[in-house]
């Protein structure tokens, strides 16, 4: 029989070693993730204008991901979730555009601030170029400006070209900021958000969130250029291997733009996720899915097919 003195210096020795086995791997772990995922903030000045950059993640045989936000967005609000954990796997540089100080922007001045991001940081071989939402067609245009510096081009929620539905949305909400009208954010979320999303939600945790909105000079610009985007044409010559992620539920940019995006880029594949246009928030896990697993490789999404949804 084991003593009782032996036995709790035995049971304590062994909890120990374990706590001590623990402490290693968290050590390694911490390490690990630090080497990965450390962030490092830059600027570069574009036409003047300094735009703000981050890069994060292991260069590896991943082509480097860039991130482009859309309107109203950033790094930090529209990839929070998709940033670091694409960076724990690769090289990623997410952009925060720039207002060019001008009266009103046009979208060779965004392309220009991507354009100098990729080519400071990217100096040999080529990138993934994620777009979303007005950051879709920015990218679209960056990569058939860039060629073959873009060889994989992801477009979520985005459009080729403003219908009379998103100027109209336009119109509205311009009315609303020219008036003062603290109404103006509840619209965006109201557009932003599917009724499946809102429907978990109260009332009062919507109205709370839309409070948050900072609305700035900036944002009014890219609402003004939202009504007057068209890169049907370069779409229609691109020949970069192209991922169309359409939402299924999405006011602000109905899918049927994301169809005609495929159908009109030659080699571009089509997936949808059932959100609204603020997947981002709504859905970013199945985002994340998606671009992770394009990223990793491109050729699992076959040119001219409609790749359905991931099963549980």
């Amino acid at each position: 029989m084991v003593s009782r003195e032996h036995a709790g210096t035995s049971i304590s020795a062994i909890l120990n070693s374990v706590i001590d086995g623990l402490r290693r791997a968290t050590n390694i772990y911490e390490v690990s993730t630090e080497m990965k995922n450390e962030a490092v903030e830059k600027t570069i000045v574009v036409d003047g204008v300094e735009v703000s950059y981050r890069t994060s993640g292991p260069a590896n045989d991943r082509l480097p991901l860039v991130l482009v936000h859309g309107t109203a967005g950033s790094i930090d609000s529209h990839f929070g979730f998709m940033f670091p954990m694409m960076a724990f796997r690769q090289r990623v540089i997410g952009i925060n555009l720039a207002d060019p100080k001008t009266d009103s922007i046009e979208i060779d001045q965004l392309v220009a601030q991507i354009r100098a991001v990729i080519e400071a940081e990217v100096q040999d071989g080529s990138v993934t170029l994620l777009g979303y939402s007005m950051g879709a067609p920015l990218a679209a245009k960056t990569a058939h400006a860039m060629g073959d510096k873009v060889s994989n081009l992801i477009l979520v929620a985005g459009y080729m070209k403003t219908d009379t539905h998103q100027k109209l949305r336009g119109h509205i909400w311009m009315s609303l900021y020219k008036e003062g009208n603290p109404l103006v954010k509840n619209f965006m979320s109201f557009t932003a958000f599917s009724p499946f999303h809102m429907k978990s939600r109260s009332l009062e945790d919507m109205l709370a969130g839309t409070a948050k909105m900072n609305i700035t000079p900036f944002i009014a610009k890219q609402v003004d250029l939202n009504t007057r985007i068209d890169v049907l044409a370069e779409c229609d010559e691109l020949q970069t291997k192209t991922l169309v992620v359409a939402l299924s539920d999405d006011f602000s940019c109905p899918k049927h733009h994301s169809k005609a995006m495929f159908g009109t880029i030659v080699n571009a594949s089509y997936t949808e996720i059932a959100t609204g246009h603020a997947v981002v928030h709504e859905r970013p896990a199945e985002l994340f899915y998606h671009v992770n697993r394009f990223c990793n490789d491109p050729e699992c999404y076959p040119v001219g097919k409609i790749v359905p949804a991931p099963k549980p």
